[in-house]
């Protein structure tokens, strides 16, 4: 490996999304030069990189130009915003390189995802519809860092709700559904939303407990449960599964992909009932529907587990899949970026 390319990231820089904690994490890990930080509505946060650029909600040449004549990138790393084909112009202009991370339902939107040089496909579904472009197959990694391991004793279920009430893409009603048919007076369900609930979600029932807002770090979220309950309809990236795993939390998701790529026990991998066509605005991506009745089958298997032992497995195959692991995901990733520029 040669000399490592100045590079810029573009991402949202903030914690209660998922995009902005996987910047964090690329920001810990790799040697970015430079760090373009895009507002957006849940927030933007300073401080994370000490070359970094703040853009407010007004993006457009001027923005990027200035953000390059200061930092002067030789590739910029793209996590998804909904402003990256502005962007890959203005870098084109320049000679700048572009490659994004391309989210599994990024392909809704054709410009966005045709003006950039590469693509990183994260999932094999980001792979086959990159048919035809400049592409490139990159596994994305966990950072234990800032995830510290609390062995679980309970079996508390817990479920992020975050910015997934639309298409009911947690299909949190499912997930109450199948719950409320537990007659175990024990048991409990902790739900995390970041805006409205889904239509149905809400039940009086005394053991869901409710929560309004998300809580800002990972790690403090994931301390509120003892299993995580993350059937997915589809995802961007599903690193959320590897984040309860790397938490210590046995992990129950959805059998389809992104999330069974970081899942990789059957017991917790849910098979989907039926699948389909998402809503027109996630066009291009499959709607994978998981049943009430398979979700409470294994939601009366996991009261029965042995939590402590199930934890220490999920950390043990978050490690597996982390930066900190054995495996050096580090290398490649810089070999990408480097051969772009070359």
């Amino acid at each position: 490996m040669g000399d490592i390319p100045r590079i810029g990231l573009v991402s949202y820089s903030n914690l209660t999304s998922g995009i902005g904690v996987f910047a964090r994490e690329l920001l810990d890990n790799l040697p970015i030069d430079s760090f373009l930080s895009v507002d957006n509505p849940k927030g933007q946060e300073r401080g994370w990189h000490p070359r970094e650029y703040i853009c407010g909600s007004h993006l457009g040449e001027r923005t990027m130009l200035e953000y390059m004549d200061r930092f002067n990138p030789e590739v910029l790393l793209f996590i998804e915003t909904p402003f990256n084909h502005y962007f890959y112009a203005y870098a084109g202009e320049r000679g700048v390189r572009t490659a994004n991370i391309v989210m599994h339902e990024s392909f809704r939107d054709r410009l966005l995802i045709d003006s950039c040089d590469l693509l990183i496909c994260p999932s094999w579904n980001a792979w086959d519809k990159a048919k035809g472009r400049g592409r490139v197959a990159l596994f994305l990694p966990i950072s234990l860092k800032r995830l510290p391991f609390r062995e679980k004793s309970g079996h508390v279920f817990i479920l992020p709700v975050g910015y997934g009430w639309r298409n009911d893409r947690r299909q949190v009603k499912r997930v109450v559904e199948a719950f409320c048919r537990l007659e175990d007076p024990e048991a409990r369900l902790v739900l995390f939303t970041q805006s409205k609930w889904p239509e149905g979600a809400v039940v009086d029932d005394p053991r869901i407990t409710y929560h309004d807002k998300q809580l800002k770090e990972p790690a403090d979220l994931w301390s509120h449960g003892d299993i995580a309950i993350l059937p997915m309809a589809y995802e961007g990236y599903g690193r959320m599964v590897l984040e309860a795993m790397a938490s210590g939390l046995p992990t129950l998701t959805t059998d389809a992909d992104p999330m069974n790529l970081f899942q990789h026990d059957p017991d917790f991998l849910v098979k989907p009932s039926r699948r389909y066509l998402a809503p027109a605005h996630v066009k291009n991506t499959t709607y994978n529907e998981v049943s009430a009745d398979a979700l409470e089958e294994k939601m009366r298997w996991l009261l029965t587990i042995d939590t402590p032992r199930y934890s220490r497995m999920a950390r043990r195959q978050a490690k597996a899949q982390s930066w900190e692991g054995p495996i050096d995901y580090r290398t490649p990733w810089l070999e990408v970026l480097e051969e772009l520029c070359s």
